[in-house]
């Protein structure tokens, strides 16, 4: 059978409460629904780290960050600034299967700067079209992607302007996150320029011989969130209830966590604050959401859905005031920031064995098996992969056990390592006391069990299932896992 081609959609900061398919929500995302109403959706997926940069090399390298070692945002305070080329990075590896590669927006694998000196020395950096890829060349983050020359020249093309109205920060947080409504029609938003880019790219590929993979990223629905009217119209009034955990009481664990890993909620916010943020934030995701149906629509179009094979997933979630008014990511073991969505849409003639479309699988999955799909999807035998990932291309459970999710810092470095094992949730805090959730009696995680007389067994089996994922770093910790030993 022909090699499939492969559609991987990656979106950034988002968060499980604004995909409808893993509701209930009041976000509508009508697309990607349908991308799992026709396909396979992971109930429980991980990424490999709450922060954008080790989570992307997690996806071009098949390893955990701590292997990597793109341990926090590149261009930051971690050993490795700058995702290196290597024949194992997938885009080499698809090339040598017969793929031609291509790439849309969010790279976030290099700085900003276009090289660094660093010991005296000049350090080259590596964007998509140095590593195999046709298309789009964003080097760092660049906000919410409004600031890039491509961007501002694709809206002078056309006639349009980048305009915020409506506009509001968070006074708890010098200024952060920021949110409002943009002037004007949706074709002038970041996200209908790069779903422009890659229609580009399967009209370029739409004869060709060989199959495609096309990396397609937003930068959204990460903040800022900017909405178009058409979009936050539906939004503007909605009554949105405070997270379960919104409130949390004197001395819990939330209380103890917030000043000293996020100090900007100790000015606290009322759930106006939050409700109007995520207002905002469900819109940006609804305009993305409709971007996707216009690759959807497209692919369906050009008769090339029958022949793509689309993945969908996240980098990681958002905290958006969940644990008493939480900003952002990082620095926490909760499931706001470290459960993504996972969805595979196959043609009917691509599906696995014993798989049918509307699909929920219950095991625990990660990012890291982005790597291994694509290449099993690519016909790369399983004994050839080399990932600590497992392939998702199968009717059957995967046979691992347990995930991990490492997180080493952004602006202040770290060490934080969680594992999920069946329904349960182990946080190490090295500096701080350690964490462990029933996740099952305890969504939310409002209770830390850690110190609980009745759960000494699993947190010993835990803390040594911790130790084998990461032996250099439990030797070099030794005094504190014997310290925390019950």
């Amino acid at each position: 059978m022909k090699q499939p081609n492969i559609l991987l959609i990656v979106t950034d900061q988002h968060r499980l409460s604004a995909l409808g398919c893993y509701g209930p929500t009041q976000c509508r995302t009508p697309n990607i629904d349908r991308i799992a109403r026709e396909g396979v959706r992971f109930e429980t997926a991980y990424t490999t780290a709450p922060v954008c940069s080790p989570a992307r090399a997690s996806i071009i390298t098949g390893q955990y960050p701590s292997r990597h070692g793109v341990t926090m945002n590149c261009g930051g305070m971690g050993p490795v600034w700058n995702i290196p080329d290597h024949p194992r990075m997938l885009s080499r590896r698809l090339i040598g299967q017969g793929y031609r590669c291509g790439y849309t927006g969010k790279w976030h694998l290099c700085p900003e700067v276009a090289c660094t000196e660093w010991f005296n020395q000049k350090i080259p950096h590596h964007v998509p079209s140095t590593l195999g890829f046709e298309g789009q060349d964003f080097m760092g983050h660049g906000g919410s992607g409004f600031r890039y020359e491509e961007y501002r020249s694709y809206l002078k093309e056309a006639g349009l302007e980048f305009q915020v109205r409506e506009g509001s920060a968070n006074p708890a947080s010098n200024g952060w996150p920021h949110f409002g409504v943009l002037a004007g029609p949706k074709e002038g938003t970041v996200d209908h320029f790069l779903v422009d880019h890659t229609l580009s790219l399967l009209d370029r590929y739409k004869d060709a011989s060989e199959p495609f993979f096309i990396w397609h990223n937003h930068w959204g629905p990460h903040e800022r969130y900017y909405p178009v009217e058409e979009f936050f119209e539906g939004y503007r009034d909605m009554e949105i209830p405070p997270w379960p955990n919104f409130h949390v009481e004197k001395g819990s664990l939330g209380e103890q966590h917030l000043p000293r890993l996020h100090p900007s909620a100790e000015k606290r916010v009322d759930w106006n604050y939050w409700q109007r943020a995520l207002r905002h934030y469900y819109a940006f995701t609804t305009q993305i959401d409709f971007e996707i149906g216009r690759l959807l629509n497209h692919l369906e179009n050009t008769g090339q859905l029958d022949d793509t094979i689309i993945i969908f997933t996240s980098d990681h979630g958002e905290t958006l005031g969940s644990h008493g008014g939480m900003i952002d990511k990082g620095y926490s073991h909760f499931e706001e920031i470290q459960r993504i969505g996972m969805i595979i849409r196959y043609p009917e003639k691509y599906l696995p064995p014993g798989v049918r479309p509307g699909t929920v699988r219950k095991d625990v999955v990660s990012l890291l098996d982005v790597y291994p799909t694509c290449l099993d999807l690519a016909g790369v035998p399983a004994e050839e992969i080399d990932a600590e990932g497992l392939s998702l291309h199968s009717g059957t459970p995967l046979s691992r056990e347990e995930v991990f999710v490492e997180f080493f810092g952004l602006a202040l470095p770290t060490v934080m390592v969680t594992c999920r094992r069946g329904n349960w949730k182990y946080g190490c805090n090295p500096n701080a006391t350690d964490e462990l959730y029933n996740l099952q009696d305890d969504p939310h995680e409002m209770r830390n069990l850690v110190h609980h007389p009745e759960y000494r067994t699993i947190r010993r089996e835990m803390l040594e299932r911790l130790e084998s994922h990461l032996p250099k770093l439990a030797a070099r910790n030794r005094n504190y896992t014997q310290a925390h030993a019950l």
